[in-house]
């Protein structure tokens, strides 16, 4: 046993190739550690990261910590709060230990996977003194330096933030929105020179970015000349953080992703009618809609299509055997896209269910950090606003999105004859790299077959295997 560093101090062995060993946990990455002499490893101390809670998220703002640094964690407590580009998500630890170490306070940035905080175990009792004991004192003898553990340093680092701790502190004392505190730290605005005009005298986003500065008092030296910013043009706005996101989105999707359209009508008389008969016995807030029944009309047949239902980033293709379905929820900042997993394997009252939440946590702005990302195919329905005909941007990285317009009564041709039907227009928008034109129009009528049946509760057809596609 070496007697110089702290692992020996401790009771443990060096390990011969010190080197950074993962976790599968998502949030977690588990640091060097020394092991026990009799060949039993300790408890290790784990680096909590900045979480990848949506598709698009590249950074979050930390708003909140439910633990203080020396407190006890258990699994599946929640550790922290998150401000991402599309919602405010709680974050669960994913161990037990104590907090050893917190490294981005709130109401700073960090970039996804950045060293947030640090979990230590069993090693971190032992604590290097760093005054000599006091029977060494007494003897008048020169205390031993104690060891110190060396720590790597972290391979991702946290974004530094300009402003000092002190006037941190006194930002999150302030009554703010968080989007508001956010925004003020990443400017150097100070929070207390603004007047909140929110509920209780909360300062919004909005009172932030109307914010201007007044110069300092005029008398003693005279102020150097200070480069001026220009004034803001009347009626001129800035974009929300939600906005950005989104614009970002779908730009990036347009210039990368070549995409087509095909579009489908189909008489939903059918539908309605088995809908109105499932809903009877139900109240106004377990009742099916017309949406749920897409989407399991959608999910149902994607699993016949599979290319449809696949990823494609610049990793190369990903073919999915489950659906998780994504929907478009629309908000007044922008637009949010959370995902229904295994849809596909969900009966129609499941699915009603799981969409209400959704909408529940939408209109709530927060989500668990599953409900935003990992989706395969979504859904985009503006028909309960009465329009009539759209096509929607994938989302990547998708390979399509399904746009779904209104049932509108319409005069069609049957049997010879004029007939009114419930008619509505469905558009699907595909990458053309993924799919071609007949396999995306075989989807279409697959999906118009079985809406045009209206029976939803009829076992679905046995799934093609992804090579029959």
């Amino acid at each position: 046993m070496r007697g110089e560093g702290l692992c020996a101090a401790a009771g443990y062995s060096e390990p011969a190739d010190a080197q950074l060993l993962s976790n599968p946990v998502s949030q977690i990455r588990t640091a060097t550690v020394c092991i026990d002499v009799a060949g039993k490893e300790p408890a290790m101390p784990d680096e909590i990261i900045m979480p990848k809670l949506s598709d698009t998220m590249v950074e979050g703002t930390l708003l909140k910590w439910f633990k203080r640094e020396g407190d006890y964690v258990q699994q599946g407590e929640t550790l922290f709060e998150v401000e991402t580009d599309k919602a405010v998500l709680e974050v669960e630890s994913s161990v037990d230990g104590v907090l050893t170490q917190i490294l981005v306070q709130a109401g700073e940035r960090a970039p996804v996977g950045a060293v947030i905080a640090v979990i230590g175990g069993e090693l971190q009792k032992v604590v290097p003194q760093k005054e000599p004991l006091p029977e060494e004192a007494q003897k008048g003898g020169q205390a031993k330096k104690p060891p110190e553990l060396i720590k790597e340093p972290p391979q991702l680092k946290v974004v530094p933030h300009t402003r000092g701790a002190a006037e941190i502190a006194s930002a999150r004392d302030i009554h703010a929105s968080p989007a508001a505190k956010s925004y003020a730290l990443s400017r150097g605005i100070d929070l207390a020179r603004i007047a909140g005009t929110g509920g209780g005298g909360m300062i919004t986003l909005k009172d932030v970015r109307d914010f201007q500065p007044h110069p300092p008092p005029t008398g003693g030296a005279p102020t150097p000349p200070r480069r001026q910013e220009a004034v803001a043009t009347p009626g001129a706005a800035s974009l929300s953080t939600m906005r950005k996101a989104v614009a970002a989105t779908v730009s990036h999707s347009k210039k990368t992703i070549p995409h087509f359209y095909l579009s489908y009508d189909i008489d939903m008389s059918a539908a309605l009618t088995a809908l109105a008969r499932l809903n009877q016995s139900k109240i106004d807030a377990e009742k099916i809609s017309v949406n749920d029944a897409l989407i399991r009309a959608a999910a149902a047949t994607l699993k016949q299509y599979p290319y449809l239902n696949a990823l494609y980033p610049e990793q190369g293709l990903f073919l999915k055997p489950e659906v998780n379905m994504g929907i478009v929820i629309g908000l007044p900042d922008g637009l949010i896209i959370p995902v229904l997993r295994r849809a596909d394997s969900l009966t129609l009252e499941d699915i009603s269910r799981g969409v209400k939440q959704l909408r529940e946590k939408a209109e709530a702005g927060k989500f668990s950090s599953d409900d935003l990302t990992d989706g395969t195919f979504t859904i985009s329905n503006l028909g309960m606003l009465g329009v009539s005909d759209f096509a929607a941007i994938i989302y990547p990285p998708q390979t399509a999105i399904l746009a779904v317009s209104a049932v509108k009564d319409t005069a069609v041709v049957k049997d010879g004859s004029l007939a009114v039907a419930k008619m509505m227009r469905v558009t699907i928008s595909v990458d053309h790299r993924v799919v071609d034109g007949i396999t995306a129009a075989h989807f279409l009528r697959d999906l118009k077959q079985y809406l045009e049946a209206g029976d939803f509760e009829a076992a679905e057809k046995p799934c093609c295997t992804v090579e029959d596609d």
